[in-house]
């Protein structure tokens, strides 16, 4: 769904970056075989075929099939994917779906998503799962009572187009399922199954806002948990409250509150101290309940902020589950394998685990650890900063996994002198 961004416009020129304008990316450091991702925590790719005006390049399913095991050496657990229904347009981007339960759409057939699955799930370097865009909220725009809709074709299985509140009303002209119609619910329940029997591994709850959360409770997290599916909802909205609501359903939900924190914060004239508050006054979900965060630093909806990179170093060491966005029809987002990326992803996969506790934070610099496991300094000036900070060790040597920074000793009292170079950042674990 297209939705205007909250929060600062930035250019595209603002965003647009080389390796050699940030001073934090990786040198190709060797990683110790010691390490094993089973200590750290998992990483999520949202890789979109998606354009708002022209809709996708197409072939999509076999692309991703064909960077499977790019995509698992990169160190990915997961691909979320847009919706595969069968669509009721020729150039949709998958979020109007004609027929839950028919997979061939433009992105590719239902047989060329299966194929995707099962060769991520074979990848040399790993199994990676996917995670499918699921719509529960709505069908297209086509009036239900002309018969447009194979499983749900009787007016009675929508709300009135425009009646209602939140929950209850068409979004973007899109007919509005009404959850309380038995029929409704036994075609989601076959639409769920379906998505098991293809071998997803989870879902992101499309439009989850404008559900009602006793339909999660009651029926969709459930069914989820049947399969044991991995599921975040979209809950477009700032108040961490009704985040939090939501996510008691049984569910992760996105992080637009730490997101929109972040767009201000990593900015040339943010201010860093910003997303401090955000974690230490529970101004968002990672700061209040990290178990129930998904955290992005953009996606098809959002676009990130100036100091991207910044951002993505922020959440790919702290606590929550991160994704990351890349998108072929608009060459958006990132380069989902990139070297000072690929670092990244590794450190979350490798090192990141444990209580976030910020140890220092002005306007241009901010410091957490991952108590006794990792240390990240984030440096948005235009200089190196150096600053003694506080850690968990004691008489401990650190080295920065990056490959960016000296090796560094934690004195008798867990003090450090850390340095982060400009525009960079570092990511310190003991040697």
């Amino acid at each position: 769904m297209h939705r205007d961004r909250r929060g600062t416009a930035v250019s595209d020129e603002a965003t647009d970056w080389n390796a050699s304008d940030v001073a934090g990316f990786s040198t190709g450091v060797s990683l110790p075989d010691e390490r094993t991702p089973a200590t750290g925590e998992p990483v999520g790719l949202q890789y979109f075929d998606y354009d708002d005006d022209l809709g996708p390049e197409g072939d999509h399913w076999t692309r991703i099939a064909r960077e499977a095991d790019r995509i698992a050496r990169a160190g990915y657990s997961a691909v979320w994917v847009q919706p595969p229904m069968e669509p009721n347009t020729p150039d949709s981007n998958g979020y109007n779906p004609r027929d839950h339960l028919t997979w061939d759409s433009p992105l590719g057939t239902e047989s060329e998503f299966e194929a995707m699955v099962d060769r991520l799930a074979n990848a040399q370097a790993g199994e990676v799962e996917v995670y499918i865009d699921a719509i529960v909220n709505h069908t297209a725009t086509d009036d239900p009572g002309d018969g447009t809709y194979a499983h749900l074709d009787d007016p009675d299985h929508y709300h009135h187009p425009h009646e209602g509140g939140r929950t209850t009303m068409q979004l973007f002209d899109l007919w509005d399922l009404d959850q309380t119609n038995p029929e409704v619910t036994r075609h989601l329940r076959a639409y769920v199954e379906k998505i098991a029997q293809t071998g997803c591994a989870g879902v992101r709850w499309d439009a989850a806002k404008h559900v009602p959360m006793w339909y999660f409770e009651e029926f969709l997290n459930d069914w989820a948990d049947q399969h044991d599916f991995f599921r975040v909802g979209e809950v477009f909205d700032g108040d961490t409250d009704f985040l939090e609501a939501y996510a008691d359903t049984g569910m992760r939900t996105f992080d637009y509150p730490l997101f929109f924190t972040m767009h201000d914060a990593f900015h040339e004239g943010g201010d860093l101290r910003w997303l401090e508050g955000a974690l230490q006054h529970e101004d968002s979900l990672l700061g209040r309940d990290p178990d129930s965060a998904a955290t992005f630093v953009a996606n098809h909806d959002e676009g990130p902020p100036q100091l991207s990179r910044l951002a993505y170093a922020f959440i790919l060491t702290a606590p929550g589950y991160p994704f990351v966005y890349t998108n072929y029809a608009t060459a958006e987002g990132v380069d989902y394998d990139a070297e000072w990326l690929s670092n990244l992803v590794w450190i979350k996969r490798t090192l990141a685990d444990g209580e976030q506790f910020v140890r220092h934070a002005d306007r241009d610099l901010f410091v957490h650890e991952r108590y006794r496991n990792l240390l990240t300094g984030i440096n948005k000036a235009d200089c190196p900063r150096t600053e003694w900070v506080y850690t968990g060790w004691e008489e401990t040597t650190l080295r920065d996994y990056t490959g960016s920074g000296d090796v560094i000793e934690a004195d008798e009292d867990g003090w450090v002198e850390l340095t982060v170079p400009a525009k960079g950042w570092v990511c310190y674990a003991p040697a």
